[in-house]
């Protein structure tokens, strides 16, 4: 991984920052800290990431067994199944008591990072899919309409607490719409700045405009956005298994900083 010349982070401190914009750039609805584990609850909300227990020192091992079953007594309380979402930055030690519990390992995703050291983009064209930043309630209804990420995204229990999520957000939010010569909604993606990073979440193509160059486009405008407000790296998150999207991410500059995954007890 080439970092920013110049730029104060090593891979380390890298990593632990982004694990905090993502929790700053994708609030959950309920939050519990012990310590360095972190529960995050979004009852309603299909995302892992927002309904999972995440641990940010993998020094933190003090009574694995208790603190365990209180995370989870948590998500019980919820309704929410549980998920402890494994990290770098997870205790070893948990780890292996997962392996050695039977827990399913699943979801394994891609953190990916670029500096955003580009050209602002050239200005819309008459005639052209236009790609502009509009207001979130605009932006939700571009994502519902064009079917999101997947379809559970999508639901209008997953749209309101989407919506909910990101108007919690502390930092700047940027949302993008792609829209045709007729105006409808063909394109969405979001922009999250903290402080020197930009996060890129939940781009999206209706499947007619798909193989034209336009998830690239939603791309490099949220990589233009961090740029202009002095933002250093940009980062996203993509599945293992979701190679279209990695084919095109490695094609705009970005490479793998680290991986994640979930781990889901057999009960």
């Amino acid at each position: 991984m080439n970092l920013a010349a110049g730029h104060p982070y090593d891979e380390a401190m890298l990593l632990r920052r982004i694990e905090e914009a993502n929790f700053n750039g994708f609030p959950s609805e309920i939050v519990h800290m012990d310590g360095a584990w972190v529960t995050r609850l979004a009852p309603g909300n299909p995302a892992r990431r927002v309904n999972s227990l995440n641990i940010f020192d993998p020094e933190d091992t003090a009574d694995l067994d208790g603190r365990l079953d209180h995370a989870r007594s948590l998500f019980q309380r919820e309704g929410v199944p549980f998920h402890l979402r494994s990290t770098p930055l997870t205790p070893t030690a948990l780890g292996e008591r997962c392996d050695g519990c039977g827990w399913a390992r699943e979801g394994e995703t891609l953190v990916l990072l670029r500096s955003t050291d580009r050209v602002a983009s050239a200005p819309e064209r008459a005639g052209e899919v236009s790609v502009l930043v509009e207001p979130l309630k605009n932006w939700l209804t571009g994502f519902a309409e064009i079917g999101g990420t997947r379809p559970e995204a999508v639901t209008p229990e997953a749209v309101n607490r989407l919506g909910r999520a990101l108007s919690r957000v502390a930092g700047e939010v940027i949302a993008f719409i792609a829209r045709d010569e007729a105006g409808r909604p063909v394109g969405t993606a979001i922009a999250t700045i903290d402080r020197d990073l930009v996060g890129i979440y939940d781009v999206a193509v209706a499947p007619a405009a798909r193989r034209r160059g336009l998830g690239a486009r939603l791309v490099e405008k949220c990589l233009d956005a961090g740029s202009v407000r002095g933002c250093a790296y940009s980062w996203l998150q993509v599945t293992a298994e979701n190679e279209p999207a990695r084919r095109l991410y490695g094609k705009l500059g970005f490479s793998g900083l680290y991986t994640y995954h979930y781990r889901r007890p057999p009960d």
